[in-house]
C-alpha cells in the first residue's frame, strides 16, 4: 500500500512516544525543574545531559536556568537524530523497510486477548487492516501510535528539540543515531517482539483514561526514579524490547559520548527522558566509564 500523507509527519513522533512512552493529555503548569546532569572530570565540567520528551502538547513550560546556562556553555548539541524533523524523509526511510509481501492482516497477527483492543483502535482512529496490507508488525504499531498521538494532541512542533534547535543558535547538531538507524533496530526485532509491540500499543491507545499525563508530570518534576519505573511497564516490561529500545542503545549511545569527551567536546546531549533514567540511563553508564555525574539542581 502507499502510505497516506497524513501519516508521516507523525511518524518520528511515533518512535519517540514509544522510546519514552505515549503522554496523552496536558499536565496543569507546575514549576518545570526537569532533570539536567553535569559530566565532569578533575578538570571541571565538561558536558551535560538532558532528558526530554520529543512530542508535547503545546504550551507546556519546561526551561529552566540552569539548562538555558548549560545551553550557553556547550559547544554543541547532541541529540538522538541530528536532522530536523521531516515527516516526508520520516516517511521514505520507513517505507524502505517496513514491508513484506504476504504478510497476514495485523489483526490476525495479535493475540486473541488483545483483538478487541485493536478494533477499538481501529475504530477510534478511522483505521482498518486494509491500510496496513503486508506492513510488519512493528511498522503497525509506530503509526497507531503517531495517529493516536496526532488525536490527542500530541505534536513534535511543540517537543523539546525543536526549542533546543533554536536555542543552540548557530553550534553545531550532531546526531547519535540516524533515522534510518532508528527504524532498523525496529525492523530487526523477532517476530515475537514485534507482536508484543503492536499488542501493547493497542491496549495503550486504546485506554482513553490521562493516566500518561502522570508521565509528563514525573519529567516536569525531575523525577527520574518514577520515570524508570514507568519504563519497566508496558512494551519496555518485555525482555526483549527492552534489550533492543533501550539498554542496548543506551550502551551504544554512552561509548559515543566517552570518545567525544574524550576528544574535547563540550556537548549539550539531550535525549528522550527514558535514555536518562535508572541504573541503564546515560548518567549512570557515564559514571561508570569514569566521568564525575552529577544532578544540578
Amino acid at each position: 500500500m502507499t502510505m497516506t500523507m497524513r501519516w508521516k509527519p507523525f511518524l518520528v513522533a511515533a518512535l519517540a512516544l514509544l522510546a519514552a512512552a505515549c503522554h496523552k493529555a496536558a499536565p496543569p503548569p507546575l514549576p518545570a525543574k526537569v532533570a539536567l546532569w553535569e559530566i565532569a572530570d578533575t578538570s571541571g565540567t565538561r558536558g551535560w545531559i538532558f532528558g526530554t520528551v520529543h512530542a508535547l502538547p503545546a504550551g507546556v513550560q519546561w526551561r529552566r536556568p540552569a539548562i538555558d546556562h548549560a545551553l550557553a556553555n556547550a559547544d554543541r548539541l547532541v541529540l538522538e537524530i541530528a536532522q530536523p524533523l521531516d515527516g516526508n524523509v520520516a516517511g521514505v526511510a520507513l517505507a524502505r523497510l517496513a514491508y513484506t509481501p504476504g504478510l497476514p492482516p495485523p489483526s490476525a497477527r495479535v493475540a486473541m486477548k488483545y483483538r478487541d483492543a485493536l478494533a477499538k483502535v481501529y475504530k477510534d482512529l478511522n483505521l482498518t487492516d486494509a491500510q496496513f496490507q503486508n506492513e510488519e508488525s512493528w511498522a503497525v504499531a509506530l503509526q497507531i501510535a503517531a495517529i493516536g498521538g496526532q488525536k490527542e494532541g500530541m505534536d513534535p512542533a511543540s517537543g523539546v528539540e525543536p526549542q533546543l534547535r533554536k536555542l543552540i543558535g548557530g553550534k553545531p547538531v550532531a546526531g547519535l543515531e540516524t533515522l534510518d538507524g532508528q527504524f532498523g533496530i525496529f525492523d530487526a526485532l523477532p517476530d515475537r517482539a514485534q507482536q508484543t509491540l503492536l499488542e501493547q500499543v493497542a491496549v495503550e491507545a486504546a485506554d482513553n483514561r490521562d493516566d500518561d499525563a502522570d508521565m509528563v508530570r514525573l519529567w516536569l518534576r525531575g523525577d527520574d526514579l518514577g520515570i524508570a519505573r514507568e519504563s519497566q511497564k508496558g512494551f519496555l516490561s518485555d525482555p526483549t524490547l527492552h534489550q533492543a529500545l533501550l539498554t542496548a542503545r543506551n550502551a551504544a549511545w554512552a561509548s559515543q559520548i566517552d570518545a567525544m569527551l574524550k576528544d574535547g567536546a563540550a556537548p549539550f546531549i539531550a535525549v528522550g527522558a527514558a535514555h536518562v533514567a535508572g541504573s541503564d540511563g546515560l548518567p549512570a553508564l557515564l559514571q561508570a566509564k569514569g566521568w564525575l555525574v552529577r544532578r544540578v539542581e
